[in-house]
Order: C-alpha cells, then sequence, then structure tokens
C-alpha cells in the first residue's frame, strides 16, 4: 500500500522493508526504480542470496517466464529470473553467454529476448517502457566503455539538473524540452 494512506497509516516504505530485512543496498535501489504489480515483493531477500559481493544490480523487472511470474534481474555480470512461490529453478545467462537481446511488446505488455548460443529466454508481462530500458542497460553492461560502466543515474535527478541548467541559462527552451522528453521515456 502506497499513498496517503500508506502515510497515514505509517506503514513502511518497500526500501524500509527491505533495508530491515538486511537486504543490499543495490538491490533496494533497484527495487525502488521499479513498477511493480507487488506480486513479486517476496522473492527480492532470495534474489539477494544470489547476488555475489563482485556484482551489482544494474535493474530489476517484474515480468513472466514459462508461465511463472518472478523478478528479472539485470547485474554488472548475468542476468537472473527468480520465479515467484516455491519454484526452485530460474534462469541465471552470464553476459558474455548472451548473443543478443531485444525488447518487444505483446499484447500491451514488454517483453524482453535474450538468444544465447544454448537457446532463448523470452520474458513477458512487464510493466510500461520498463523492456527498452533494461535491454538498453543489458546492452551496455554487455559493451562497457573501456573506463568501465557508467554509473545509474536516476532520471528524476537528471530532470532536476537539467531544469538547473535551463534556469541558468546554460540551454535553451527548445534544447531543454528535447532532452526533457527523453528523460521521460526512461521514466
Amino acid at each position: 500500500m502506497t499513498g496517503f494512506i500508506a502515510k497515514w497509516m505509517k506503514m513502511p516504505t518497500l526500501g524500509e522493508r527491505l533495508r530491515s530485512a538486511g537486504v543490499r543496498d543495490d538491490l533496494v535501489r533497484a527495487a525502488e526504480r521499479t513498477a511493480f504489480g507487488r506480486q513479486t515483493d517476496r522473492e527480492l531477500p532470495r534474489l539477494a542470496e544470489l547476488l555475489t559481493d563482485q556484482e551489482m544490480v544494474v535493474q530489476l523487472v517484474e515480468g513472466r517466464w514459462t508461465k511463472k511470474m518472478g523478478l528479472f534481474a539485470l547485474t554488472t555480470r548475468r542476468l537472473l529470473f527468480v520465479p515467484s512461490g516455491d519454484a526452485p529453478y530460474g534462469a541465471d545467462i552470464g553476459l558474455d553467454e548472451v548473443d543478443s537481446v531485444e525488447a518487444g511488446k505483446h499484447r500491451g505488455m514488454g517483453t524482453v529476448e535474450v538468444v544465447t548460443a544454448d537457446g532463448r529466454l523470452f520474458v513477458d508481462q512487464i510493466l510500461g517502457t520498463q523492456a527498452d530500458a533494461f535491454v538498453e542497460n543489458a546492452r551496455r553492461a554487455m559493451n562497457p566503455a573501456a573506463d568501465g560502466p557508467a554509473p545509474y543515474k536516476d532520471p528524476l535527478e537528471e530532470l532536476a539538473e537539467l531544469r538547473a541548467l535551463r534556469a541558468a541559462g546554460v540551454i535553451g527552451d527548445e534544447e531543454f524540452a528535447q532532452r526533457k522528453q527523453r528523460l521521460m521515456d526512461q521514466i
């Protein structure tokens, strides 16, 4: 529950609940940026157990794979799918094994298709434009810049910086509108 009622009832936010459960901070931040149907909140601690100290969570989406809802995570090293409920099996694909990753739409919901030499992973029922952002981030993680991967920057923080640049006269209204639209597409 979120919004006015949750504040009035003093219910903890998702981030507060996860932090109190000892979930790592990079996973908490990714969960806070994700649009959930909240069917898979309980899987976040399970996902945290699968992560190594050498990897960071880049993005997290809720989706369906093999007719099972779950969490689809992109880390700096691999793609993980953790199904909801008691299902013990998920997907674990190293980024170096991925041949291609594509976003699409199916019945108004986002899809991600990952192709490897061993087969394909198809995750659907992803809310909003999260599939497009997931694929873009996966491609960046697969081909990091020579000086390392670019750190994630919250689009809302970038929008605030963009407004400050316009207010200072560094950029004009037309450039502001174009860059703002690109940021809004990421949200």
